[in-house]
């Protein structure tokens, strides 16, 4: 199946790049996240009608990279200094997915909420009892001026933003972001070179901006912007999305909706166990999650039937535990299995990789991110700063440390995912559990002996590190690397280009939500409150009581991470001695992180591939290759970039259609 996989992705032509182009670049670069910026604000803080941050890739990005492939044609008979290569070309796109996508729902945001929920319901809902919380929380991480955070909240009448006294909590989340994401990438590079050159994975994901990119024969168009089965697909999409827009702005008109929910046909006991029970249409899912191997697309959807099956017979028994059969506590178990299994695959190239760290061995690092050393380097000012920001800000250094640890190692499962899988979705991790882990395995009258109410409240602030999706940037970062070897620009110089677009990132976030959150208030814009607000509000109320009425160590959840983790040793080792089983221990990550959403839409996906390859062999894979790229790119274009630019212009009927890419 990986042979196919291969065989259908682009071949690299490697272009000269110029050094001398970089300020130019960065220049078109920060244009782009600018208008990446607006767009998220419009969209995602003011309209709420389209996550366009969520996709992968982040549509801003999708958005900049097919702007310049109109624009440069142009640019090459007007003013060819100012046309771009290919390579100069996707190494902005680059910049993009990284520089848009920080402000998004599942991290900058977060932070926006976390800090500033206490301060606010301390005074407006003093039964809450936020003043136990609002003492422990740094004033270099948030104003704690309660009218410069209600002036947020409800709005100010001038609108202005009071940048001053907001300039020191922005220059410490800018650190630490900063700091973050050294830790991330020099985890990553410690793994880089094994997986892009000795296992050689596909990163099925390359493949859009690559097939897009292609350099224009002499009879006009790449081949994939001129496939009429490209086109198909596109149409076949461009058409689902359409009568969803038609039915926003007519209700009365027929449209197939989001989903198709048959949990509702299961109400009696025990079948009312199969709830939830829902029929995702993702296009975009479906024609990305062809490019991935037909055993793990099997393995999510069985393993998802097995999650029901376990529910059945719970309910069946008796059983009464809320949020059995505990699928994601099983996902984290499956990630933190996956992770050993991939140190432990690597145990000799990690050996030499070593050696090679304290010169007792020649490295070639030609066309690595960074060199061993490097990485070092990197990894240790990134953890080192990231546990320094935590225990300042009020957590016990032990938990800080077991946080961090649980984070990066998820970040590592979730990029492998990316890059062997190649799954087009940035919430498929089991998030929140390598917070909750931590309460449920020791109990949180334990974890509140380990600093009090101070060390919890800075645990509650850092919740956006498992709650959002901030660390599965790791996963577009090794993509962007292993673009630079493809079409030729230094990942050398990408990964310190990056940082950059980080620093870009969080600056620009800021700005894009705190300039609408005083002009017009965030309760304003939101109905409920702030974005975030109900897990800010989860998290401080549980901190108050766990005060009188601490949790033990929740021993059902347990027994679920452990078995999670002997399951994926089990496809594991069934994998190793019998290469060609259907089952694959990423698919079972895969369903324990996300099952729900992602199961319909790989059930089709594995189906599809099973009938093409049985009756078509490789040869007609590669043909419907492009068909599945058209049906993702059409949910991109028509439900990303068309409607979320349409959908800037004011709330109704936008609202009424949601796109949500997470």
């Amino acid at each position: 199946m990986a042979k196919e996989i291969a065989a259908a992705l682009p071949v690299p032509a490697v272009s000269t790049f110029r050094l001398s182009r970089i300020p130019y670049l960065l220049c078109l670069a920060f244009a782009l996240t600018i208008f990446g910026g607006w767009w998220m604000k419009q969209a995602e803080v003011i309209v709420l009608a389209s996550q366009i941050t969520e996709a992968v890739p982040p549509i801003p990005a999708l958005g900049a990279l097919l702007l310049l492939l109109l624009v440069n044609p142009i640019l090459k008979r007007l003013s060819p200094p100012l046309a771009l290569s290919r390579s100069e070309m996707l190494l902005v796109y680059a910049f993009c997915t990284i520089a848009t996508a920080v402000p998004a729902c599942g991290s900058l945001r977060f932070v926006l909420s976390l800090t500033t929920f206490p301060i606010y319901y301390e005074r407006m809902q003093p039964t809450m009892r936020m003043d136990l919380i609002t003492p422990h929380i740094p004033d270099w991480l948030v104003p704690k001026e309660f009218a410069v955070i209600r002036d947020l909240y409800q709005g100010r009448p001038d609108a202005k933003v009071p940048w001053d006294v907001w300039a020191v909590p922005i220059a410490s989340w800018t650190l630490f972001f900063a700091v973050y994401w050294l830790a991330l990438t020099g985890i990553l590079c410690v793994f880089e070179k094994r997986w892009r050159e000795h296992e050689r994975l596909v990163f099925p994901l390359l493949y859009l901006p690559m097939r897009a990119t292609e350099g224009s024969p002499p009879e006009g168009l790449p081949k994939f912007w001129r496939d009429p089965l490209m086109w198909l697909g596109f149409s076949l999409s461009a058409f689902y999305n359409a009568l969803n827009i038609a039915n926003a702005f007519f209700p009365q008109f027929p449209a197939p909706g989001k989903l198709m929910d048959i949990g509702q046909y299961f109400t009696a006991p025990p079948l009312d166990a199969f709830v939830p029970l829902q029929l995702w249409y993702r296009p975009e899912v479906v024609g990305l999650g062809y490019l991935m191997p037909t055993e793990v697309a099997f393995t999510v959807w069985f393993t998802y039937a097995l999650f029901k099956v376990e529910a059945l017979i719970g309910r069946m028994l008796g059983w009464q535990w809320a949020g059995y059969p505990f699928t994601q506590e099983q996902g984290l178990g499956s990630y933190l299995a996956t992770a050993f299994l991939l140190f432990y695959a690597a145990r000799y190239y990690l050996r030499d990789w070593l050696k090679a760290l304290i010169g007792a061995q020649t490295w070639s690092s030609e066309n690595d991110a960074l060199s061993p050393r490097e990485t070092v380097v990197w990894l240790l000012l990134g953890a080192g700063g990231c546990l320094a920001f935590m225990v300042a800000a009020g957590m016990h250094p032990t938990i800080a440390t077991v946080y961090l640890l649980l984070t990066l190692l998820v970040a590592l499962v979730y990029t492998r995912i990316r890059a062997e899988v190649g799954a087009p979705m940035v919430w498929l991790f089991p998030y929140y559990q390598h917070k909750k882990v931590i309460l449920y395995t020791l109990g949180t009258e334990r974890v509140m002996g380990l600093g009090g109410i101070k060390s919890m409240t800075a645990f509650a602030i850092f919740t956006f590190m498992a709650r959002g999706f901030f660390h599965s940037y790791a996963a577009t970062q090794f993509e962007n690397i292993r673009l630079g070897t493809q079409v030729g620009y230094p990942p050398r110089l990408w990964v310190r280009l990056s940082v950059v677009a980080v620093v870009i990132g969080v600056l620009m976030g800021f700005y894009f939500h705190l300039v609408p959150y005083y002009k017009s208030g965030a309760v304003n814009l939101r109905e409920g409150g702030i974005w975030g607000h109900w897990h800010a509000n989860a998290e401080y109320n549980a901190i108050v009581s766990y005060r009188t009425t601490p949790l033990p160590p929740d021993v059902p959840r347990i027994i679920a991470t452990v078995l999670g983790a002997v399951l994926t040793f089990l496809f594991g080792a069934i994998r190793f001695n019998y290469p060609t089983s259907p089952f694959h221990p990423l698919g079972f990550a895969i369903a324990g992180a996300y099952g729900d959403l992602v199961w319909f839409p790989f059930l089709i996906v594995w189906a599809v591939k099973f009938l093409v390859l049985r009756y078509g062999g490789g040869r007609l894979y590669r043909r419907t290759v492009p068909f599945m790229l058209g049906l993702a790119l059409g949910h991109y274009i028509v439900a990303g970039v068309i409607w979320g630019l349409w959908s800037t212009t004011g709330k109704p009927p936008f609202q009424r259609y949601g796109v949500w890419f997470g």
